[in-house]
């Protein structure tokens, strides 16, 4: 679908809701007010003022104009008001820099030709068209020809007159957005035809958004989950004001939540595809059932379905594959009792190791030192080993050599603490060094173990930086001057520390929180540059970065790459699908892998569960990536 641009901001199906508050004629002409309006407007987060703006000579009739008092009741009160209420050029001006020095954009809906060119030399960056203009080509083609968006509500219309408009708009290339409205004030909840929104974006390639005129909130939220992405809704200081809009507006209070509730369904609306976010993958693997033996088995048994039980937790064979036990031989081992039940028990399925390049780039597989045995059998050229709060605090000694690079990430908690080497807390952020010191101390006995051990070894550093409740990018400084101090304060002896670009939305102990620092990849190396260090890359985290703050993915890589040693390959989806499997994301790896070339630096394919069954999920995705470019 086509999109608009209302000076930098861009308005369609992939941008935030466009919100304006139509302050239309209720300052009831008085300058003062007009300027609380916007205070108001500007308060509640809203993106655009908008007022209207009429010349009354060449609007109205010069019959109807000196014969007032004789029109109909519906004419005279409305011209009335009208003329009570209208604003000078010199206030309009006025009000177009107060809002300027607000940072709000500020539209108008120029009523005529003479108001039309007066807005356009004023600087307007888009025209709203009002629905009894719809019918109107002449000043639609005006002002399409100032080439800047026309932003066009649809009331008292019928849908053959629209794909009339429509059809002038496309021929004359017009840049332009549709509003669903009903043009009565307050409109009755029965007519507004909600779902004629659904319609407009079936039938035309450009923005849809919804003009409200109805009372409160509800119905305008509504279109926001029906597909609007522009919002128009009247703000009053007093609903019992003389006028026709008052009754139909919003007070002040009641526009901050209506913003606020257009931000959360926009975040809620997300995908058109279904994925696990993080946060329920975790909670999948601790409530779902895997498949277990119901009782004692010899190998050699051929299975029924009495052999085979389901219980949690979620950490082996899905229940679905269930069927494919029922009348398969025991091949592999016995089984006690509660044992899960494993592919490869019965041969139902082998995946073929992966070819191990020949090229520059070396590949790994994650690993903890309690399954290290079965994932070396993948054959990567490496192990990245994940320090785990128990393994450092009891510092347990192995002593058996792996004849396999290794690679270390630190650990992200000690018990209940989340580690955070940018904390502005300074008893967390001495308690995350302590225990950072304490995990470097332990990879050093590991190192020792392995092919690469007098070496300096990749050591991974998440910075922390975290918030419950937004990104805190306001102290972005701050946290990377924290982050600069705690690791000059690491004692990283043997150890190459590799920092870490971050997602805006992370999982910790099962819960959301925002990260504030190490997002944006100018920042990232601007402090590696700065201070000496080489980073990680991590493709799903720098995907759900740009996706929250809409950055392009491959400009991202362009500039972080040329200090990335080390790589965290994996897809990802929206705000936080994050670590999936390669091709059932957004990122589109033909082209991000072309500019990874430029780089030799490690990978590892980091798939969220890729260690289940013997690393399946990672050796899927090393053949996937090679499926897009061969020197992976």
């Amino acid at each position: 679908m086509r999109e608009i641009k209302i000076d930098d901001r861009i308005v369609g199906d992939n941008h935030p809701v466009y919100v304006i508050a139509e302050i239309g004629l209720n300052h009831q002409g008085d300058i003062n007010i007009a300027k609380i309006l916007i205070d108001k407007a500007v308060e509640a987060g809203v993106d655009c003022v908008k007022f209207q703006k009429r010349s009354l000579k060449n609007l109205y009739s010069s019959i109807v104009l000196n014969t007032l008092s004789q029109q109909e009741h519906g004419i005279h009160y409305s011209l009335h008001h009208i003329q009570k209420t209208e604003l000078s050029d010199v206030d309009m001006a006025f009000l177009y820099e107060y809002s300027k020095s607000k940072n709000v954009d500020f539209l108008c809906t120029p009523w005529d030709i003479e108001s039309l060119f007066f807005l356009e030399k004023l600087g307007v960056h888009a025209f709203k068209i009002a629905s009894a203009d719809l019918f109107n080509l002449r000043l639609i083609g005006q002002a399409a020809g100032f080439k800047k968006p026309l932003i066009i509500s649809t009331g008292m219309s019928f849908v053959s007159e629209i794909e009339q408009v429509v059809d002038f708009l496309n021929k004359i290339n017009a840049s332009y957005a549709l509003l669903h409205c009903n043009s009565t004030y307050p409109a009755p909840y029965n007519d507004i035809n909600l779902n004629f929104i659904k319609t407009l974006r079936e039938k035309f390639n450009c923005p849809i958004g919804y003009s409200g005129h109805e009372a409160g909130t509800s119905v305008s939220l509504a279109a926001v989950a029906l597909g609007a992405r522009i919002i128009e809704k009247h703000i009053t200081l007093d609903r019992q004001q003389e006028g026709p809009d008052h009754r139909a507006s919003l007070l002040p209070e009641e526009f901050i939540e209506l913003v606020r509730q257009i931000r959360i369904i926009e975040m809620s609306l997300g995908d058109t595809t279904r994925f696990p976010s993080r946060g329920e993958y975790l909670n999948r693997e601790t409530l779902s059932k895997s498949l277990v033996a119901a009782r004692d088995l010899k190998k050699g048994t051929v299975l029924t379905y009495d052999d085979i039980d389901l219980k949690s937790p979620g950490k082996g064979t899905s229940p679905l594959k269930l069927d494919l036990f029922v009348g398969k031989t025991l091949a592999e081992r016995d089984l006690k009792r509660d044992d899960y039940l494993l592919e490869s028990d019965v041969h139902l399925s082998k995946h073929d190791v992966p070819i191990i390049s020949s090229g520059k780039r070396k590949w790994g597989v994650v690993a903890r030192m309690g399954d290290i045995d079965t994932m070396i059998k993948c054959g990567s050229d490496f192990i990245e080993i994940h320090l785990t709060d128990s393994d450092i605090n009891e510092n347990k000694e192995y002593s058996k050599e792996y004849a396999t690079d290794l690679v270390v990430h630190g650990p992200e908690y000690n018990g209940d603490l989340l580690l955070n080497l940018s904390s502005t807390d300074p008893i967390t952020r001495k308690k995350s060094i302590e225990f950072f010191n304490k995990a470097l101390a332990h990879a050093r006995n590991l190192k020792r173990l392995f092919r690469n051990k007098n070496d300096r070894v990749k050591f991974i550093v998440h910075p922390g930086g975290m918030d419950i409740n937004k990104p805190r990018v306001d102290l972005i400084e701050v946290h990377n001057k924290n982050f600069l101090d705690s690791l000059k304060q690491l004692n990283s002896d043997g150890f190459e520390l590799l920092l870490e670009n971050m997602p805006t939305c992370a999982w910790y102990f099962g819960g959301q929180q925002y990260q504030s620092n190490f997002m944006d990849a100018k920042e990232i190396v601007n402090f590696a540059r700065a201070h000496g260090y080489s980073l990680t890359f991590d493709t799903s985290h720098a995907a759900l970065y740009c996706n929250y703050f809409k950055k392009d993915l491959l400009e991202y890589a362009e500039t972080i790459l040329p200090l990335v040693r080390y790589l965290h390959i994996s897809d990802a989806a929206h705000l936080n699908g994050e670590g999936l499997q390669i091709g059932d994301g957004g990122i589109d790896f033909s082209s991000l892998l072309k500019k990874i070339e430029s780089t030799d630096a490690w990978y590892l394919p980091e798939i969220w569960q890729g260690h289940k069954f013997g690393g399946e999920g990672y050796l899927k995705a090393v053949k996937k990536l090679r499926e897009f470019n061969s020197n992976f």
